[in-house]
Parts: C-alpha cells; sequence; structure tokens
C-alpha cells in the first residue's frame, strides 16, 4: 500500500514541471511605435458625483501638480471650468465643487493650463441633468 502511494505521488510530481515557453519574436519597429503612441497620449482621469445642485469633480492628472508643493518633474497646472460653454471658475487643486447649478441640462467643460494660461492639452467635457 504504501509503495502505491510512493508510485502514485511520482506520477503526480512529474507532471508538475513547469513548461516555459519560449518567447516569441517581435520586430524591434512595433515595439517603439507602440511606445511612441503610449508617450505622445495623455491620460487621466475625471471623476465626477452629483449631490442635488452641485457637482463634485476628482482629477488624477500623472505628472501635473496644481499646488506649490510638487516636485520640480511635475508641470505646475490650473483647471479652468467652463458651465455651458461660459467660464465658471479657475480652480488650482485637483478637487473641487461646482456649486448651484439650475434645473436642467448642463455640459461641464474641463481645461487644464499652465500658469500662464497656455493650454497642456488635457480637455474634457461631460453632461450632468439637475432634477
Amino acid at each position: 500500500m504504501k509503495w502505491l502511494i510512493v508510485i502514485f505521488t511520482m506520477i503526480i510530481l512529474s507532471g508538475c514541471r513547469t513548461n516555459i515557453p519560449e518567447p516569441e519574436a517581435i520586430s524591434p519597429s512595433a515595439s517603439i511605435g507602440e511606445a511612441e503612441a503610449q508617450t505622445t497620449e495623455k491620460t487621466w482621469t475625471v471623476r465626477h458625483l452629483l449631490r442635488g445642485n452641485n457637482v463634485f469633480v476628482e482629477l488624477i492628472v500623472p505628472g501635473v501638480s496644481f499646488s506649490n508643493n510638487g516636485t520640480n518633474s511635475q508641470q505646475k497646472g490650473q483647471v479652468s471650468v467652463y458651465v455651458n460653454g461660459q467660464h465658471y471658475q479657475t480652480y488650482h487643486t485637483a478637487a473641487f465643487i461646482v456649486k448651484g447649478l439650475h434645473s436642467g441640462s448642463h455640459q461641464i467643460e474641463i481645461k487644464l493650463t499652465d500658469e500662464a494660461n497656455r493650454p497642456l492639452g488635457y480637455e474634457k467635457s461631460f453632461a450632468v441633468s439637475i432634477p
């Protein structure tokens, strides 16, 4: 009986070897183009939450700082907010509240600029509906 358990265990263990496949060849030009596409495309996140007639907005922007405490490698930025095409306010924080919107549908645009109001290339818009 012990021999049967030993043989069974050896069969199981011999099947549990790691079989690592050989890497496929990747053309160098394809990987370079992919890296360029990743570095030229600016990815960032805008989250918003509607509470009554206020919209809570949070921005996550890699490489951009909205305060004076940012590192030298980060770009200094500010947030220009437009509601229905009209400038609402400029913020120097990554989270803010758009307050006092009237009932109805509103288009909110977020544009990031540097301290001299030059565009940083980040723009997003979203719609909210106030009951």
